[in-house]
């Protein structure tokens, strides 16, 4: 069996759109998501700067069936779950089809604000009369375990939760466990919602943005903007996705992860583990840092964050930075914590569909003489490079390739 893993169906959900037409409309359109809103459970504070989806409803992807029980969590994942099967052709409803068909999902908190409600009313409350239907949102993998259940998943289902990273590690968990023939088919990506837990922690441990704008690898950046959404991919192998007559959009050549080992909630200037990560990306994709057309970067806004991304890319590629387009569309959707590195993912593998590297939101200048642009970039190469850093240590960073027939 050939070791090829293709990606033949996507599902986003964020800020600046439901879908990938809708998603990737606003990305190479340059809008943001990111708005003044209050933040439920924030009572007598003033709104706050995040990228929310407002409005949101699941309905009209999931219908009004079984809607009560899921969690917000649980919904988006659910309806980027939803969008990734109806586009693949892979199953558009709840089925009993492939049974061997599972879902790996990246999270940094899971279902926090239901855990955190359940918790507090059995406090304030007593045991006795907290509401036992909200119970089954109280786990981390509550949110992969209901869309299983939603949508009949009998295959392997886990969560994986490495901080930041959890995303792109759900996708090279999911890409790895084809490879070992154990699946010829899968779901793999990440979802995280605003909250009030997650917000406050971040505000708390000064991480957050205090002039409200998130500017990465701008020279007055002062930190990032938290933001929600889900993005799910269909992963297979070649064989299955030519017998199904399905139509491959990128494939998955590489990845490599490290941990700093320096701390759980600062950056390692020094870069060694995003530099590891991304020469591991390299070598398992077997190409060298010259084939490398686009950079999808990690940049949040953060000082020491995007100082230690920047540094690790001038030590993969050296002079020839300055000529690879990079773009850093956290900047569009926000911060989306275990959610990022699927739709850091899902901008790659976009633009190179399309040719050319969507805009980075409010770019003007950066201090260490980066490709970016305020304007799409045409890119030149096969090859994106896909990096998710975290302040927690683990660093991951994936290889994509335009998929040629």
């Amino acid at each position: 069996m050939s070791s090829r893993i293709v990606v033949t169906g996507a599902g986003v959900i964020s800020a600046i759109g439901a879908g990938t037409e809708e998603f990737a409309k606003a990305l190479y359109a340059g809008q943001s998501g990111i708005g003044l809103h209050p933040l439920p459970g924030l009572d007598g504070e003033p709104p706050v700067r995040v990228a929310e989806i407002r409005n949101f409803s699941p309905e009209p992807w999931l219908g009004n069936k079984g809607i009560r029980v899921l969690d917000r969590s649980a919904r988006l994942l659910c309806v980027a779950t939803q969008m990734a099967l109806s586009s693949s052709g892979l199953q558009t409803s709840g089925g009993e089809n492939d049974q061997n068909l599972g879902l790996i999902c990246g999270t940094m908190f899971g279902s926090v604000r239901s855990i955190t409600s359940f918790d507090w009313s059995g406090l304030t409350d007593g045991p006795k009369y907290v509401n036992p239907m909200d119970f089954p949102n109280t786990v981390i993998n509550s949110p992969a375990g209901q869309a299983a259940i939603r949508y009949k998943l009998r295959g392997v289902n886990s969560t994986i939760s490495s901080g930041l990273s959890s995303g792109l590690y759900a996708i090279h968990y999911a890409a790895e466990f084809l490879r070992l023939e154990r699946a010829q088919s899968l779901l793999a990506g990440g979802v995280e919602e605003l909250c009030q837990e997650s917000f406050l922690g971040f505000r708390k441990n000064s991480l957050t943005s205090a002039q409200g704008k998130m500017l990465p690898f701008a020279p007055d950046r002062d930190g990032t903007i938290l933001g929600e959404g889900s993005g799910m991919w269909v992963l297979e192998t070649e064989e299955r996705a030519r017998e199904r007559g399905a139509r491959p959009v990128v494939e998955i050549c590489g990845f490599g992860s490290a941990h700093d080992a320096h701390s759980i909630q600062s950056f390692n200037l020094r870069a060694e583990g995003a530099v590891s990560a991304i020469s591991q990306a390299l070598q398992a994709s077997g190409i060298s840092p010259d084939a490398i057309g686009l950079i999808v970067a990690s940049a949040s806004g953060s000082r020491a964050g995007d100082k230690m991304e920047a540094r690790a890319l001038v030590n993969i590629f050296g002079d020839r930075l300055a000529n690879i387009p990079i773009c850093a569309p956290k900047a569009a959707f926000g911060e989306l914590l275990g959610a990022s590195g699927a739709l850091l993912a899902a901008t790659g593998a976009i633009a190179l569909s399309r040719g050319t590297a969507p805009p980075t939101v409010g770019f003007i200048a950066t201090e260490d003489g980066l490709c970016l642009s305020a304007s799409p970039q045409p890119i030149h190469g096969e090859y994106a490079l896909i990096n998710c850093f975290g302040c927690d240590g683990n660093n991951a960073a994936l290889v994509l390739r335009r998929w040629e027939t």
